[in-house]
């Protein structure tokens, strides 16, 4: 459906949670712009994220993390990332989730952006940084991630995250790195 005003906020006349489980929410709104018929609206809510594209100094190499994901029931080779808590700020929690997963101290981490992966059904943000691999670490996995950890060269980074592609990782990497493929 056209909105008849395209730029106006629709007036949300009611909001209704249909379930939630974990740290996701589902939600019917009832929304109307102007004079409009009221249209239900499903939204999602699910915590922020953070993800890094990490070069290690000595050769250039990045580590991708390689994790089965049960909404597409299929392996992906990610970057490292993971779920921003409750009062955590973004780059806290991408150098905790970079020294859970990868094992290594994050160094230098710098914002590049943060990107909306599906702003018609959610507020859900992704925090974007590059940053370099620092010194190694005890690895510290949470107890319900199952992964492997690779360091690869740039080339074979791009090949891998293209093989079974999430669109966040693809735009971070594509992002970090400087192509424009």
């Amino acid at each position: 459906m056209l909105w008849p005003n395209a730029t106006s906020r629709p007036k949300i006349l009611a909001s209704k949670k249909l379930a939630s489980s974990w740290k996701i929410g589902f939600y019917e709104d009832m929304l109307q712009i102007g004079d409009s018929k009221p249209v239900p609206y499903a939204r999602i809510t699910h915590p922020n994220f953070a993800m890094v594209a990490a070069v290690r100094q000595s050769d250039g190499e990045m580590p991708l993390v390689k994790q089965y994901r049960h909404g597409a029931g299929m392996e992906f080779w990610e970057l490292p990332a993971g779920l921003i808590e409750e009062n955590e700020r973004p780059e806290d929690c991408i150098r905790r989730e970079f020294q859970e997963e990868v094992g290594y101290d994050l160094l230098d981490s710098k914002l590049v952006t943060r990107v909306f992966p599906c702003p018609s059904r959610s507020p859900e943000a992704a925090y974007i940084f590059s940053g370099k691999v620092g010194k190694r670490l005890r690895k510290r996995l949470d107890s319900n991630e199952v992964l492997s950890v690779r360091f690869v060269s740039n080339s074979l980074a791009l090949k891998l995250l293209s093989r079974s592609i999430s669109a966040t990782d693809l735009l971070a990497y594509l992002l970090c790195t400087g192509l424009k493929k």
